[in-house]
């Protein structure tokens, strides 16, 4: 984890101060980065920081897996519905009801998934407490990218509610 979220940081680095990895950069994922990606890292380095951080903070397989999946799968299809689908807008202009609803429905969805997996052990309550903790930070119009506090306030949480409940 650690050779692959230095790999991105790296790639990102040379992208940002050296103008033809910048254009070569441009050619190959240009149509797959954001406006502000333009000008800062990507959200693949941010998700690998917060794979990095979540790795060597939490022991708890289970954990990690959700926190990382709520990014993945949550954020990402919050993304897709919203920007296909959404309507209803909230809290900023880029929000909407049917991208939350989207992210927190797959969120319970990974959930369900990883608490019937043998070895993980992760139960369906605790995940569905880290899936609206997802949510809610997809949602809100926060100035730290999303990419790092899905992961990471969601698995802080779950390891909150684990360790009280059992």
């Amino acid at each position: 984890m650690f050779l692959t979220a230095l790999i991105f940081l790296v790639v990102d680095f040379l992208r940002l101060h050296i103008n033809p990895i910048k254009s070569i950069f441009i050619i190959l994922f240009g149509s797959l980065l954001r406006k502000k990606e333009f000008t800062s890292l990507t959200g693949g380095s941010y998700l690998m920081l917060a794979s990095l951080v979540n790795i060597l903070i939490f022991e708890d397989r289970g954990i990690f897996m959700a926190s990382i999946a709520f990014l993945a799968v949550g954020d990402t299809m919050a993304a897709l519905i919203g920007l296909t689908h959404g309507r209803t807008k909230i809290f900023t202009l880029r929000k909407t009801l049917e991208g939350m609803t989207a992210c927190f429905l797959s969120c319970v969805l990974v959930s369900y998934l990883l608490s019937i997996l043998p070895n993980v052990h992760l139960p369906f309550k605790i995940g569905l407490i880290g899936a609206g903790i997802a949510t809610l930070i997809e949602i809100l119009p926060l100035e730290v990218n999303d990419n790092v506090l899905i992961p990471l306030v969601s698995a802080i949480t779950m390891q909150i509610f684990k360790t009280l409940l059992t």
